[in-house]
């Protein structure tokens, strides 16, 4: 399998991936405003001199080098380097531009997960992606049952050190009911962008109705996640 380097950092990078592991740089974009920094060669990871056409160490053409910085790249090269939230915020950003534009089949479960936790709070966006929901309502089972019996294990380490029996036991809770609630809002926010696609009005009547008269729930989070097409289009 031939070997790839990036061309922000000359970090190896697998085949196939989209940024790279060590600086977030875009692989696989381009832009010509960049071809006057020095880079790294995707050949054999050498530094580029500046200006130059070909690699000196091995040849390579320059023109085919792939010169985008990402947003991540430059917040980790610049004085922000190894800041835990701008880490952070740098895979969000990274995972949306990711999975914003594919298909149901090319997304999968692991990218259906991914794509709605990053979104767990976005109520004003549009999803025609039906699979999205479903994806993620059997994620949220799977990490929900994880994280109950990893709860339950650490309660029940923490139950035989005195010291920490109380606070330690409430601070997991805490932290067991903040992940739930996040959970719960993914979940919610999902339902709200795919109505926003269905054309629903009164998403807001909808959505309290649905929590004030349970048979509604139905409708809401079952009838409206199965259909493809906007309601005003259907026949």
């Amino acid at each position: 399998m031939e070997k790839k380097f990036c061309t922000n950092c000359g970090s190896q990078v697998n085949e196939g991936a989209k940024f790279c592991p060590n600086c977030g740089n875009s692989i696989g974009s381009t832009n010509d405003s960049e071809t006057r920094q020095k880079k790294f060669c995707t050949n054999c990871g050498s530094q580029l001199n500046e200006g130059s056409k070909f690699c000196s160490n091995c040849g390579n053409s320059i023109a085919s080098i792939n010169t985008q910085r990402t947003t991540s790249g430059q917040r980790q090269s610049g004085s922000n380097n190894g800041n835990p939230f701008n880490q952070i915020q740098d895979y969000y950003e990274q995972t949306k531009e990711e999975y914003g534009n594919l298909t149901d089949q090319e997304l999968g479960f692991v990218g259906s997960v991914k794509y709605a936790l990053v979104h767990w709070n976005d109520f004003k966006g549009v999803e025609s992606r039906k699979s999205v929901y479903w994806w993620l309502l059997l994620g949220m089972t799977v990490i929900g049952l994880g994280v109950y019996f990893l709860v339950s294990i650490i309660a029940v380490l923490l139950s035989n050190v005195p010291a920490l029996d109380v606070i330690g036991t409430f601070i997991v809770c805490v932290a067991y009911i903040a992940i739930v609630v996040m959970m719960l809002i993914a979940e919610l926010s999902a339902v709200v962008r795919r109505m926003r696609y269905l054309n629903v009005q009164n998403i807001a009547m909808w959505m309290i109705l649905t929590f004030v008269i349970p048979p509604i729930w139905l409708y809401t989070f079952i009838y409206l996640m199965l259909i493809d097409d906007p309601i005003n289009n259907q026949k």
